[in-house]
């Protein structure tokens, strides 16, 4: 969702330091906020608690999510390409799930901003034991939509979110915003959403299907090699 589909890097930096000026606490450094990118609240609120935020994590919580809060009911920007890419999807009736490490209440802050129903389902941060770079979010995407991990493309911004989504099989699309995504941390790295199609997302799911099928194929063919090499042996 933040910083993948919508523009709220900025509501979280301002959140982040209202917070740490709060507490008479610098600013954090731009290492510090890189890290924090994709980061799910339990490890946010634990982050600004070691740096001396004297706040119970639960509080920590409340307080990032009322100030991001007014600035989506605010004003929301999309991401772009993603707004057409979630209308495309939708007409065609394919079904999606939005999986953000965000708790549930901003989530729907989101949602609530569509004039239409864009998302089949919503998988947030606060009703998943495992936030990302767990699997869990999109195995229990996956399982809701009723499909195969290995059937879902995952876009995502962030190398955590996009670590969660390869560990659940997931075809994975990284769109960097803020953070550096290098070729190695998806399946196909694009600097924005536009241009990316239905066929896009079908072509790259089944490329992804085929590249492992084939490193299968190869595994089995190497341990019946090696069984004959015994065998002769």
């Amino acid at each position: 969702m933040d910083g993948t589909i919508v523009d709220t890097e900025q509501y979280w930096q301002t959140a982040q330091l209202n917070l740490l000026a709060d507490h008479g606490l610098p600013p954090l450094t731009g290492e510090q906020e890189l890290g924090m990118v994709g980061s799910s609240m339990a490890d946010a609120s634990e982050f600004f608690a070691s740096l001396g935020v004297e706040l119970k994590p639960s509080e920590i919580v409340d307080h990032m999510n009322t100030t991001v809060m007014a600035s989506i009911l605010k004003e929301l920007d999309w991401r772009p390409g993603a707004l057409e890419l979630l209308v495309a999807l939708h007409a065609a009736g394919i079904p999606n799930a939005l999986v953000t490490n965000s708790t549930r209440v901003l989530a729907d802050a989101v949602v609530s901003t569509l004039d239409d129903p864009l998302f089949t389902i919503v998988i947030a941060g606060d009703e998943v034991e495992n936030g990302k770079p767990h699997p869990e979010p999109y195995l229990r995407a996956a399982e809701q939509l009723g499909v195969a991990p290995e059937r879902c493309v995952a876009v995502e911004d962030s190398r955590r979110g996009l670590e969660a989504a390869l560990a659940a099989g997931c075809a994975t699309i990284g769109v960097p915003h803020g953070q550096t995504l290098e070729a190695h941390h998806a399946h196909l790295v694009t600097s924005t959403l536009e241009g990316i199609t239905l066929e896009t997302l079908g072509d790259l799911v089944e490329r992804v299907a085929g590249d492992a099928a084939k490193r299968e194929n190869a595994q089995t063919a190497d341990g019946a090699a090696d069984s004959e090499s015994e065998a002769q042996l």
